[in-house]
């Protein structure tokens, strides 16, 4: 799980979500946002992909613990928006859709 402070609050998400920049992947797709350091990101679920909030927490748990394995960029936001469940374990799967799409 990434710390609070890596995190993006309300506010920067609304403003991520008006001016970012949109890319997909396979099974996230992301909106961007150039920033001053530190990185900082946010994990959307829609109830279209799972229904259960039990499952909607653990799948945003997953793409944490994909984005805390990974070196992130040194600056900017980021929202990841979960498309699609993957079949296998789900932190492993997340983490090469992250890395193309936060390193384009």
């Amino acid at each position: 799980m990434l710390p609070k402070r890596a995190r993006l609050t309300a506010v920067e998400v609304k403003e991520v979500l008006a001016r970012g920049r949109g890319l997909r992947g396979a099974m996230l797709s992301v909106k961007i946002q150039e920033a001053p350091p530190p990185f900082r990101c946010a994990v959307v679920v829609s109830k279209k992909v799972a229904r259960s909030a039990v499952k909607r927490n653990q799948l945003r748990r997953a793409v944490y613990r994909a984005l805390g394995s990974i070196s992130l960029p040194p600056a900017g936001r980021a929202i990841l928006f979960v498309q699609s469940v993957p079949q296998s374990h789900a932190a492993t799967a997340f983490t090469s859709d992250i890395k193309k799409l936060l390193y384009v």
